[in-house]
């Protein structure tokens, strides 16, 4: 009764068997056929269209290649590399495809183009029509249209130019831009065609509602953010402003904007919807580096923000670097107000202390020098004030304004060499106690800054004007009176696509007391000229953000500091690869405290730059013109602010 299912089961176990031995023994025979294809007569970007048309003939698994399907592959290959060759403006090629075997089962299709005479453009109407017409932008695009006629029909360049009309109108908050007239006629006979493009722009869409959904600070604090007021122009950069000062703000750490564009409107409105989270409460910082002008250097920080839903936020920074043997500790605090425009308290403390060589010029246009010891300095400050944001020019500019008051208390420490080259060579002048002090400070004063950029990297754009006004009076508390001023400007400018060019300028006044004290190094009569000035608020010249192929603030009285400034640099940058470029520079300036003997220096040099998402490597070499022998001095950077 149980045999014949036994048989039943011997057979399929003695069928499986054969079947695997079958396909063990022809698994040699199982591999796919190999077709490699290869294109002849173009060159990109033709070349990568009729690849991507031509080439998708692949094999995968068991496959064969008879001579019918290898027939019906080269007739493919010459239909669709014809059609590859018309959005660039070949309609008329000459095709040819062949197979060609390379060894068993391998083939080679050579498709061979003559691409023929192109189809020109004989005429083209590009206009703009609609409220947007004359924005600066699409008149630009318009002025700069590229199938002109004589130039070759080209569909992926017609396309481009398309998408990126509707980008500048949508830019500019023409949110319904449209094409009222998009077409190409062709005449095959003539190889001519006829371009007719007509974009009508449409209303412009305004701002509307801005509705927050958040809780961690007080209303009032966001409500001054945005650049823009409800019924101004919708603008695509002052949007991405807004997403960059809401990150700014320090308050959030995931920001979501939603555009509700009510485009049946009149006129056309966009309202936003925004929902913040909250960042976490602190961040610690800490970073180690080296320079030309620091040498080695390191700095921590933490910062504590949302320190109550009054948005107040704290910060405490440390650092030391070699430069002068100089460390700090600063402290610093800001709080929003409740104010029709944004402002801010602010406080600030720093505790700092470094220590400087003295040296003095064997005659003033002589650069020989001597050292005549150091200095330790001590500087212990607060700083508190109002500063306050004003948007300018549609918000694509924002001035700095702080209004302040300083109490500032200065040690002045001269170390025994210089006191003891002093008393050998000549009696001690009634003054000479400037030599060792203390000193306090009171000031009040103004400062300004206006930064503008846009881009990234070589493309970036932009400039920025810094200035400030202080004065120190002995009605205030202080033991000095002084006046200072002081301005600079910053200017980065494209030329061309591979040329920019970088200009810079500033000038400081001080009108602090000097007193000149007179000095026997090596029995040379000499003058040592001291100002008045507090360290903290002296002007130094010199190093790789000043005047370049001198070393860092060396520039100035004494090494020590002077009353004024005059520097400025004229530099050319070329770019010579996607984030490499070489630059040519010439600056000049110096720090003094006498305006009948400004003796300014110049600098020559050139330098490269490469471009990295950590900020911009700067090396330059450059030339002290004014020095014995005009050494070479290099100059080195990371991240340096490319304004």
């Amino acid at each position: 009764m149980r045999q014949p299912p036994q048989k039943t089961r011997s057979r399929h176990w003695i069928a499986g068997l054969c079947l695997s031995l079958a396909l063990s023994a022809g698994a040699g025979e199982l591999r796919a056929d190999e077709l490699e294809v290869v294109i002849e007569g173009v060159s990109e970007p033709v070349l990568g269209n009729v690849k991507a048309q031509v080439e998708p003939f692949r094999f995968t698994g068991i496959g064969r290649l008879s001579a019918r399907r290898l027939e019906k592959l080269r007739r493919e290959a010459e239909t669709k590399a014809a059609l590859a060759l018309r959005p660039y403006g070949y309609y008329q090629p000459r095709i040819e495809a062949r197979v060609e075997e390379q060894a068993e089962r391998s083939w080679r299709l050579v498709v061979n183009i003559a691409k023929g005479p192109p189809v020109l453009v004989a005429a083209a109407r590009v206009e703009l029509e609609g409220p947007g017409a004359e924005i600066d932008s699409l008149r630009a695009w318009r002025g700069k249209w590229p199938l002109t006629a004589g130039a070759v029909l080209d569909q992926p360049v017609w396309a481009a130019e398309k998408r990126r009309s509707l980008e500048l109108a949508e830019e500019n908050g023409y949110l319904l831009a449209d094409f009222r007239a998009h077409e190409i006629r062709l005449d095959l006979e003539k190889n001519e065609a006829w371009l007719d493009l007509v974009l009508d722009t449409g209303p412009q869409a305004v701002m509307g509602e801005v509705t927050f959904h958040q809780n961690a600070v007080n209303p009032y604090i966001l409500e001054n953010l945005p650049r823009f007021r409800p019924g101004e122009p919708y603008d695509a950069w002052i949007m991405e402003r807004f997403r960059i000062d809401l990150w700014q703000a320090g308050y959030f750490q995931n920001i979501e904007i939603i555009e509700d564009r009510q485009l049946e409107e009149t006129p056309p409105r966009v309202d936003l919807d925004i929902h913040l989270e909250p960042r976490p409460p602190n961040l610690y910082q800490g970073s180690v580096g080296i320079g030309s002008d620091t040498g080695a250097r390191v700095q921590f920080r933490w910062q504590r923000y949302l320190l109550s839903k009054r948005g107040d936020t704290f910060e405490l920074s440390t650092g030391w670097q070699d430069h002068n043997n100089e460390y700090f500790v600063r402290s610093q605090y800001r709080v929003p107000r409740d104010t029709p425009n944004r402002q801010f308290w602010i406080a600030e403390a720093l505790l700092k202390r470094e220590n400087e060589s003295v040296r003095i010029r064997a005659e003033f246009d002589d650069d020989i020098t001597y050292t005549l010891g150091s200095v330790d300095i001590g500087d212990n400050s607060l700083r508190i004030g109002r500063l306050r944001i004003q948007d300018h020019d549609r918000g694509y500019r924002q001035w700095f304004e702080t209004l302040f008051a300083q109490y500032l208390y200065e040690t002045l420490d001269y170390g025994p060499l210089i006191v003891d080259a002093l008393s050998e060579e000549v009696n001690l002048p009634a003054n000479a106690e400037i030599l060792g002090r203390t000193s306090q400070t009171v000031s009040v004063g103004v400062e300004y800054e206006m930064p503008f950029t846009r881009g990234q990297g070589f493309e970036t754009v932009g400039d920025r004007v810094r200035g400030w006004a202080f004065a120190s009076s002995e009605a205030l508390g202080s033991d000095t009176d002084f006046i200072q001023a002081y301005l600079s400007g910053r200017i980065n400018r494209r030329v061309g696509d591979n040329w920019r060019v970088l200009a810079r300028a500033e000038i400081g006044w001080t009108n602090a007391r000097i007193n000149t004290i007179e000095v026997n190094p090596e029995g040379q009569s000499l003058q040592l000229s001291l100002t008045e000035l507090p360290n903290l608020y002296r002007f130094k010249a010199g190093g790789s953000t000043s005047v370049r192929g001198y070393g860092y603030e060396t520039l100035s009285n004494n090494n020590i500091g002077s009353n004024n400034v005059i520097t400025a640099s004229l530099e050319a940058e070329y770019r010579i690869f996607d984030k490499w470029s070489v630059a040519g520079f010439f600056d000049v300036g110096n720090a003094f405290n006498d305006w009948d003997r400004i003796d300014l220096k110049k600098g020559v040099g050139v330098g490269v730059r490469w471009y990295t998402i950590a900020g911009a490597l700067r090396v330059d070499i450059a030339k002290g013109l004014d020095l014995p022998g005009k050494p070479w001095r290099i100059h080195f950077t990371i991240g340096a602010s490319v304004l």
